[in-house]
């Protein structure tokens, strides 16, 4: 089998799209009700990150630091639009989700219950890279942000995402293995080209399944 480039970048395209979106649902909400969590753009950005090979692990969190970038310079949150804060923090959650799945994967591989095999990894690698996520996103705010601009926004913004961070660690633990088992099953429908005699093969097995 070999991967459609077309409908691979179509793909992520998509998957940019509704990140995009959803995290510009969760900043509107913000302005209202204050700063309000990424508990549904993160876990769609992790599970972008972990859901096929080691090549896309920097895929999902790209994307979300992307998205983060566009909104603080719409909004006019410039402060954080730098990509040492917004994006860094989040290409390496990508990369430290993936391998935590890919770890656990393997350790569980041969599991007797599905939820070792399948569900597990995901959820484990979705807090692994949510706690990167929150870790260095702080990090780099004391950084590379001036506190002589922000004046006590960096330490307010601190405490947000600390009092904030429970809550998306709960919702990319259960919602992680749901995306990651969705985007694989439309990967292998659509992004994935299969060779002639795999095909025949697929269409055989149909046709015992039928019988």
């Amino acid at each position: 089998m070999k991967k459609d480039k077309a409908h691979l970048v179509a793909f992520i395209g998509v998957m940019f799209a509704l990140i995009f979106v959803l995290f510009m649902l969760e900043g509107a909400l913000s302005i209202v009700a204050g700063i309000s969590t990424c508990v549904l753009s993160l876990p769609v950005a992790i599970a972008l990150s972990v859901y096929d090979d080691w090549k896309n692990s920097f895929i999902g969190g790209t994307l979300l630091g992307v998205s983060s970038c566009i909104f603080c310079l719409i909004f006019g949150m410039a402060v954080y639009a730098n990509p040492l804060v917004a994006v860094l923090p989040r290409l390496l959650m990508g990369v430290v989700a993936y391998w935590t799945y890919f770890g656990l994967s393997k350790l569980f591989g041969r599991a007797k219950r599905r939820y070792f095999r399948k569900v597990f990894p995901a959820s484990i690698a979705a807090v692994a890279g949510t706690l990167t996520n929150t870790v260095l996103y702080i990090l780099a705010i004391g950084v590379f942000v001036d506190k002589s601009i922000m004046g006590v926004g960096a330490q307010l913004m601190q405490i947000a995402v600390a009092i904030y961070f429970p809550i998306e660690i709960v919702a990319s633990f259960a919602l992680v293995p749901v995306y990651v088992a969705v985007m694989k099953r439309v990967s292998n429908r659509y992004v994935v080209k299969k060779k002639p005699a795999e095909a025949v093969e697929s269409a055989s097995d149909v046709g015992l399944g039928e019988q």
